[in-house]
């Protein structure tokens, strides 16, 4: 069983009844799964179960709700059955739970963003990393009653400013170019393979986060890239090509792969009106998705800052 269809499980036979009965009217509280673990992401296996695998759900509330019935409704929580579908639940406080029960809004994206609101610069959205991004709005959402939480994660999904995306996929097309398409034949020319394996390994890390970019959603933690990458509707029959570079021994004929996926994601940049350029050199490109940036706070950054 998944770690998500346990949770679902586990709030639909416990957890519904118990916001019914401190949230009758059902605008005060937000109930689901979501956070940093495999199960979040609806990834686990079996392996997965050897830890930290539990029937488990968030209750999302704000500051106010916190103040009124906080208390009262984390030692409900913590009151449910330990024990459901032969598996164990351990016991969550009320600030900061990392594992489920109940949390304020701006507690638990606060664990992920490293702010107590929304935010609100260029600047601010830049320093929130992807992986973080991408685990404070996965999971599912099974009853969405507190307006609060409801905009946190909706403006966290599709919030982001255009110019913080454009300087993301600049910065990473500019990564993918000097790793990939300059050092990594150089360094196969020197012999030096296990820098050209690192080349290689950066050439892919960074393009299968322009991957994500160029669909408008977050990249995940490293070892999930490639998995959640299939699943993309845009590009994303790349992560073959992708598996190939960073598995296969160093030679030209990865150098030629590296050209060969480099060449489809410049299409589709031209496809989205990301670049103008003609070049076959991702650098190019980079430079004509940094050229549309307008946000003051974005334009004076390194090229590869992002």
């Amino acid at each position: 069983m998944k770690g998500l269809e346990l949770s679902r499980a586990y709030f639909e036979r416990y957890g519904r009844e118990l916001i019914s009965r401190f949230d009758p009217e059902g605008n005060r509280i937000s109930a689901g799964l979501a956070g940093y673990g495999s199960e979040c992401a609806g990834y686990d296996d079996e392996l997965s179960s050897d830890h930290d695998f539990e029937p488990r759900f968030y209750l999302w509330i704000d500051d106010g709700t916190e103040r009124e019935i906080g208390f009262p409704l984390m030692r409900a929580y913590n009151a449910l059955p330990r024990e459901f579908m032969g598996y164990g639940r351990s016991l969550h406080s009320l600030y900061g739970a990392g594992r489920g029960g109940v949390v304020t809004v701006k507690d638990f994206f606060e664990s992920f963003t490293g702010l107590r609101r929304l935010p609100e610069s260029a600047g601010e959205w830049l320093r929130i990393p992807d992986y973080a991004l991408n685990a404070a709005t996965n999971g599912e959402i099974f009853v969405n009653g507190s307006e609060e939480f409801g905009r946190y994660r909706e403006t966290l999904i599709n919030g982001m400013p255009a110019d913080v995306r454009r300087k993301k996929l600049a910065a990473r097309l500019a990564v993918m170019a000097q790793a990939g398409q300059y050092n990594y034949p150089r360094l196969l020319k020197r012999g030096e393979k296990g820098a050209a394996a690192l080349a290689a390994a950066e050439f892919v890390t960074k393009g299968l986060e322009v991957l994500f970019i160029l669909n408008k959603k977050h990249a995940p933690y490293y070892k999930w890239l490639f998995r959640a990458a299939r699943e993309l509707e845009t590009a994303g029959d790349l992560t073959e090509d992708f598996e190939y570079i960073v598995n296969a021994h160093q030679s030209e004929e990865k150098a030629e792969r590296i050209e060969r996926v480099s060449a489809a994601i410049i299409e589709e940049l031209k496809r989205q009106g990301y670049s103008s350029s003609r070049d076959s050199y991702l650098e190019a490109h980079a430079v004509s998705v940094n050229s549309l940036i307008r946000d003051k706070d974005l334009i004076g950054l390194h090229l590869m800052e992002g």
